[in-house]
C-alpha cells in the first residue's frame, strides 16, 4: 500500500523511479519518500521497516543471516519479531542500532541538524559507534550527537506515543490478526491482503483455495508488469491490491467457474518450508526464435506469452542456476509436451493442469501476450492470446531471450517525483556489518547475451526493435492500470520479498507529523541519566563496538558475542502484537529445493544452505548468489533475499 510520493532506486542504475505496490526491493536498492508520504517495506515475515515523510533508506545488506538498513534522513520505525532469524541493524550517519532478539519496536530519526534519535517502544537495543556501546531498554530515548571520536549521547525517558507510533502499532496488529493465516503458511508475507479481497473455498483433495473478488474475464498475471531483478531475472509485479503472496507462492487453477489460488500442499504448521519465486508461469514464444536470421520480427520472435501453472503442471524455472539455459519445445494436439523436463508437478493427475487444458476457452484465455519488443519495457497492456498464437506457441524451457534495458528496472514505468530525491549520495554510515554488493546491471546483461549466443538464440532488447546488442533506446509504453499511489490505505505484507526472496514495500496514509520528543524530561531517578556521555568500549565477552563507516572491512563477529546472539531466547517464539499472540514455531527463512518448489519436509536436524529471496515491500533485497544447486532461489547458492514494497 502506498500513500503520497514514494520512489525507489534499483541497485547501480542511478535512476529514481516512482514506486508501486507489490514491487520487490532487492539488495542495494533505495526507498525514498516525499512530503507527507509513508512507506512500509516488509523485509521478511519477521522484520518490517516503515518510513515517514521526507525519509530515505538504503537496503545495504540483505541475506539469510543479516539485514542492514541505512537511514539517511527522516523518521523510520523498525519492528522485529521473536522468530526472526536474520540479525537486523539500522545505521544512521553517526550510530548503529542493534535490536535484541526479542519482540521489539524501534523509532529512529535522523534530524536535519545531524542528531540521531532512537526510541525503544518495545524490547531492548544496543547502540554503538567506533568508540563503544550503550544499552537501551523499553521506554528509553537516546539522542546521539556528533560523529566518530566526537560522538556523544544522552538517554532520557521517551515521550508519549503519537500518531506515528499508533499507526505503526495498528499496522503490526493488522498483519498479525489477519484471518488468512489460518489458510496459508506463515512465511507467505502479504497474506493479510487476502482477507478483504476474496473468499476461501474448500476444493476436494486440495484443501483451501482462495478466489479473488475480480470481475468476469479476469485472469491472473495479466494486470501488472515484468521487471528485471538481480539473480531472479524476470519478476512479476502484480498491480492488484493483494498481488504479492498469490504471485510468488502456490499455484493457480480453474476451479468452479473462476480462477482460484492454491497455497500449496499444507501438511500442518511447521512441517513444510515454502520459497519465494519471481512468478509461477510457463513462458511461450510465438513466431520462431532459435538461430540467427529468422525473419519473424524482433530477434526472430513476434511475441511472448505466459500462462499460470497449475498444481498438475511441470515447472520450468528461468532464474538462478537456470538463468543461462535457453530452449523451446512444442506441444502435440493433446496439449502435452513432446519433450520431458522441468520440475515435477506438485499434485498428481491432470485435472488442474493448465497446460493439459490449454484448449479450454477459460484456461487458454488466461495466456497473456505482448509483442516481443514490449516485453519487460515498462508498463504495457497484455492481452489474451489469439487462436493462431495458441496453435503456433512454443514453450520456453529456460530463460526468456530478452535482454533487459534500463526501462526493465522500473516497476511503475514512471519517473520519480522530484520531492522524493534527496541529496544523500555522499553520506557515510556507521555500522558493524559490511554492505554487500550485487553484480552490476551491465555485467548481468553481458552474461545474458553471452548465454543466448552460446545457445543459438537471437536476443531481443526489451523495448527496442533491434536485436543483438540490447543497446537500442528503450521505448517503454505506459498503460492504464491501477494507481497504487492513491490515498487509500492498502495493506502490505511479504515477500519477498518478503517474504524470503524479496522485500515488499507498502505505503499508508500520512497523519500529523510525529512528535520528536525533544522535551522528554523524566530521569527515573537514575544517576547521570539525561547527561551527555561518551561511548565506552564493551566489556570482555561482548561484541566489539562498531567498526567504523559502512564499506570498510568489518572485524570478525563472534557467533556467541554479538548482541543479537546473546539475547536469543532459548525456547520457540511467538509473535505478539496487541492482544494477538499466535504461535509461529521455530521457522527459518525458506531455502530452495528445486525438486520440490513449494514444500519441503521439515527435518529435525535443521536445514542446509539458504539462498535468500526478495522481501515484500510491496518488494525485496538480497545479494546475488552464485549458481549451483541448492537453496532458495532457483538452483543457486543465494545468500541474500529481497523485500516487498
Amino acid at each position: 500500500m502506498t500513500h503520497g510520493d514514494v520512489s525507489t532506486q534499483r541497485g547501480d542504475s542511478g535512476t529514481w523511479s516512482a514506486a508501486v505496490l507489490n514491487q520487490p526491493v532487492m539488495n542495494g536498492d533505495k526507498v525514498s519518500t516525499g512530503p507527507g508520504a509513508r512507506a512500509e517495506v516488509q523485509l521478511d515475515y519477521a522484520n518490517i521497516l516503515r518510513l515517514g515523510s521526507n525519509a530515505q533508506a538504503n537496503i545495504a545488506n540483505f541475506t539469510h543471516k543479516y539485514i542492514q538498513i541505512q537511514l539517511g534522513q527522516g523518521l523510520a520505525n523498525y519492528s522485529v519479531f521473536n522468530e526472526s532469524e536474520a540479525e537486523p541493524e539500522i545505521d544512521t550517519p553517526n550510530v548503529a542500532v542493534h535490536p535484541a532478539h526479542v519482540n521489539g519496536v524501534f523509532r529512529i530519526e535522523v534530524r536535519p541538524d545531524g542528531d540521531s534519535i532512537i526510541i525503544v517502544r518495545k524490547g531492548q537495543a544496543q547502540i554503538s559507534t567506533p568508540q563503544g556501546i550503550a544499552d537501551l531498554k523499553q521506554g528509553d530515548m537516546a539522542t546521539v550527537r556528533g560523529s566518530g571520536a566526537d560522538a556523544k549521547y544522552k538517554i532520557t525517558a521517551a515521550p508519549e506515543r503519537d500518531d506515528w507510533d499508533r499507526w505503526n502499532s495498528d499496522r503490526d496488529r493488522m498483519i498479525h490478526e489477519a484471518a488468512a493465516w489460518n489458510h496459508t503458511n506463515k512465511y507467505y508475507v502479504g497474506s493479510e491482503d487476502l482477507d478483504a479481497n476474496g473468499t476461501w473455498e474448500n476444493a476436494p483433495d486440495y484443501g483451501q483455495v482462495w478466489v479473488p473478488s475480480e470481475p468476469e474475464g479476469w485472469a491472473p498475471y495479466r494486470d501488472g508488469n515484468w521487471v528485471w531483478e538481480p539473480y531472479y531475472g524476470w519478476t512479476w509485479v502484480g498491480y492488484e491490491p493483494w498481488g504479492w503472496a498469490p504471485y510468488h507462492y502456490g499455484r493457480w487453477m480453474w476451479y468452479g467457474n473462476s480462477w482460484a489460488w492454491w497455497p500449496g500442499p499444507v501438511w500442518g504448521p511447521g512441517f513444510y518450508r515454502p520459497f519465494w519465486a519471481p512468478a509461477y508461469v510457463s513462458f511461450f514464444g510465438f513466431g520462431g526464435g532459435w538461430g540467427f536470421g529468422f525473419g519473424f520480427g524482433w530477434g526472430g520472435w513476434g511475441g511472448f506469452g505466459w500462462l499460470p501453472i497449475g498444481p498438475g503442471d511441470r515447472f520450468f524455472p528461468w532464474w538462478g542456476g537456470y538463468g543461462g539455459r535457453f530452449g523451446a519445445v512444442g506441444f502435440n494436439r493433446f496439449g502435452t509436451l513432446n519433450r520431458f523436463g522441468g520440475i515435477a508437478p506438485l499434485h498428481a493427475g491432470t485435472q488442474f493442469s493448465n497446460l493439459a487444458h490449454i484448449n479450454d476457452a477459460h484456461i487458454g484465455g488466461a495466456l497473456s501476450t505482448v509483442a516481443a519488443g514490449k516485453f519487460g519495457a515498462g508498463r504495457t497492456t497484455a492481452v489474451a492470446a489469439s487462436h493462431a498464437q495458441l496453435s503456433g506457441a512454443r514453450m520456453m524451457t529456460g530463460n526468456m531471450p530478452v535482454v533487459p534495458t534500463r526501462a526493465s528496472l522500473s516497476a511503475s514505468g514512471r519517473a520519480a517525483s522530484p520531492s522524493t530525491i534527496h541529496n544523500s549520495a555522499s553520506q557515510h554510515f556507521f555500522g558493524t556489518q559490511s554492505a554487500s554488493h550485487t553484480e552490476s546491471f551491465q555485467q548481468q546483461t553481458a552474461h545474458l547475451q553471452q548465454s543466448m549466443q552460446q545457445s543459438h538464440f537471437s536476443p531481443v532488447a526489451a523495448g527496442a526493435r533491434t536485436t543483438g546488442t540490447g543497446s537500442a533506446e528503450s521505448r517503454g509504453t505506459t498503460a492504464s492500470g491501477r494507481d497504487m499511489n492513491s490515498g487509500t490505505a492498502r495493506s502490505a505484507g511479504n515477500q519477498a520479498t518478503g517474504n524470503e526472496n524479496g522485500a515488499r514495500t507498502s505505503m499508508a496514509p500520512a497523519t500529523s507529523s510525529a512528535n520528536r520528543g525533544e522535551q522528554a524530561s523524566s530521569t527515573r531517578g537514575e544517576p547521570n541519566r539525561g547527561e551527555w556521555k561518551t561511548f565506552t568500549p564493551p566489556s570482555n565477552g561482548s561484541e566489539s563496538a562498531a567498526r567504523g563507516e559502512s564499506g570498510s572491512e568489518s572485524a570478525s563477529r563472534g557467533e556467541s558475542g554479538s548482541y543479537w546472539n546473546r539475547t536469543t531466547p532459548s525456547s520457540s517464539y511467538s509473535r505478539e502484537s496487541g492482544s494477538s499472540n499466535y504461535e509461529r514455531g521455530g521457522y527459518s527463512r525458506p531455502q530452495l529445493n528445486m525438486r520440490q518448489p513449494i514444500a519441503q519436509p521439515r527435518s529435525p536436524a535443521g536445514y542446509g544452505g539458504y539462498h535468500g529471496a526478495p522481501s515484500y515491500s510491496g518488494g525485496a533485497s538480497h545479494s546475488a548468489p552464485s549458481s549451483g544447486s541448492g537453496s532458495h532461489s532457483s538452483g543457486g547458492g543465494h545468500s541474500g533475499g529481497g523485500g516487498h514494497h
